[in-house]
């Protein structure tokens, strides 16, 4: 595996090289009119984002959004130093506006890559969400982008083949490459060669993606570039423990930025800067590098900048939201949403992180499903909800729109009351709230708790000969959750569903059942 993983990247280095008259030429800036004697001095500022899922701004508008980003770089760009703007994975799944159709297809992503190519965005690094999207959508929106991708350990797999993703476009098919090298104006002396590397966490396997070992294939790609480069930067979705080794692994590394992770944070590692911003670009980091090519070493000054109400819009990238955001409001209003009608403000924030949400209970998804229970609380003992079907991966506070819980919500569906054994809701509640960890089956739950694999309905015992009232999605009794294929609606154990009634009910659609309990306080 080792051997393949090294002739996967010997295979694109050469390809690069190959192609090195139209490759180098990239985001270069020729070295002439510098003292070839004089020790050289160059400085860069990097505008760095990661897990943005919308375009436009939150919370009524006053943090976040795309026209920000593309303010800040505009006003980096007036201050003299080259600026790169980067992108550390995620963005183009999980969103609501995506599940939009136009002539029939979802949108899935277009217009995250419309706006990012608007906004300047230089490079970007694969995200374990980019992944949510098909193999032919994925192709669509890399062909789309006007930025340049990164991967030196995410590989797309055939049939019988592993090769690099590719970028179709202009009659041209261009591999992926696993690494960057850009040349930066010095001061003085020829210009500084700065590399880049970059690595997806394995989070979200799909049959048509090959990832291979962090590590070894940062260390490979490193190791490849390490003589050709001043030095080295790490555009990262990882885990900060995986950040954290990655650092150790290669202490050579100016600086990485980071991913995955929704909020701010910035610590070293040795001399490694992890600095990772918050999700939906409602922070920015921006980093200035100086190399000092007397004493070859590279210094990392990192801000990070709220993108709030201080930071204007930028018109030309808010002419590309309204745009979308038409298309959404068009595609929502004929499901029967506004998606500007305020719902309420919360008190609290509700976490919906995937790395949470997925793993342990949550006060939003506590929040789905109490709201499932609520609404039918006449007629339902407790409440539960698949983790899966949450998923906005980010944290919701201030105000609250209708197009926030569609965030949060996004594939809708029916919610019923089923009535069934206790045998049955301990073993739908054995595996959601045990072995699931970590995948969509994972349950959150209301009016229920547990230690180990005693269970209470309220306050009292799970009797396994007992007949309980449980509100759920419908999908969960399509039995396609990990652990629980066996939740069907012929399952003997299910005595009767009570469904929706009427189009005026709102348990015909999970949103309109969250929308109707937060409208009347739930959770304020």
């Amino acid at each position: 595996m080792k051997n393949t993983r090294y002739v996967i990247i010997l295979f694109v280095c050469i390809s690069i090289f190959a192609c090195k008259s139209t490759e180098s030429t990239e985001n270069t800036v020729p070295m002439t009119g510098f003292s070839m004697e004089a020790p050289p001095k160059a400085e860069l500022t990097f505008l760095h984002i990661n897990d943005v899922y919308e375009i436009g701004a939150l919370e009524d508008g006053t943090v976040g959004g795309m026209a920000r980003v593309a303010s800040l770089r505009k006003d980096l760009l007036t201050r003299g130093n080259p600026v790169l703007t980067v992108m550390a994975g995620d963005f183009l799944n999980p969103s609501v506006l995506g599940t939009v159709k136009i002539k029939g297809n979802r949108i899935m992503g277009a217009q995250m890559v419309d706006a990012m190519n608007q906004a300047g965005v230089d490079y970007v690094g694969f995200g374990n969400h980019e992944f949510d999207l098909d193999v032919e959508d994925l192709q669509k929106r890399i062909n789309e982008s006007e930025f340049e991708w990164i991967s030196s350990n995410t590989f797309q797999h055939g049939t019988k083949w592993i090769a690099p993703f590719n970028k179709e476009k202009d009659f041209e098919i261009k591999p992926i490459q696993p690494y960057k090298i850009i040349q930066i104006p010095a001061t003085s002396g020829p210009a500084i060669r700065m590399g880049i590397i970059s690595v997806c966490l394995p989070a979200n396997k799909q049959a048509y993606v090959k990832y291979h070992d962090i590590y070894e294939d940062a260390q490979m790609t490193y190791e490849y570039i390490r003589d050709k480069t001043d030095f080295v930067v790490g555009l990262t979705h990882l885990s900060i423990e995986e950040d954290r080794i990655l650092a150790k692994k290669i202490p050579q590394l100016a600086l990485i930025m980071g991913g995955h992770e929704h909020e701010n944070h910035i610590e070293k590692v040795g001399n490694v800067v992890i600095a990772k911003a918050d999700a939906n670009a409602k922070s920015a980091y921006v980093h200035k590098l100086v190399y000092d090519g007397a004493r070859a070493r590279v210094s990392v000054g990192s801000e990070l900048i709220q993108l709030n109400e201080s930071i204007p819009m930028d018109s030309s990238l808010n002419a590309v939201v309204d745009k979308w955001e038409k298309i959404a409001a068009e595609g929502f209003k004929k499901e029967g949403f506004d998606i500007k009608k305020v719902v309420t403000k919360l008190k609290t924030p509700l976490d919906g992180r995937e790395s949470n949400n997925r793993f342990r209970p949550t006060n939003m998804g506590i929040m789905v499903a109490e709201a499932f229970y609520t609404g039918k609380s006449d007629s339902a003992d407790a409440g539960l909800v698949n983790s899966g079907s949450i998923r906005i991966d980010d944290v919701l506070s201030g105000t609250i729109t209708e197009y926030d819980v569609l965030r949060m919500l996004p594939f809708g569906g029916e919610v019923f009351v089923v009535e069934m054994t206790g045998k049955l809701l301990a073993e739908i509640l054995d595996p959601g709230l045990g072995i699931n960890k970590g995948s969509g089956g994972y349950l959150q739950v209301y009016n229920i708790s547990w230690e180990g694999k005693t269970f209470k309905i309220g306050d009292e015992v799970l009797d396994v000969n007992k007949t309980y009232r449980i509100a759920m999605p419908a999908f969960l009794l399509k039995g396609l959750e990990k652990n629980l294929e066996f939740l069907t609606e012929g399952n003997p154990g299910i005595k009767h569903i009570l469904r929706p009634e009427g189009a005026d009910d709102p348990y015909k659609d999970v949103r309109l059942v969250v929308i109707d309990f937060l409208r009347k306080g739930g959770k304020n």
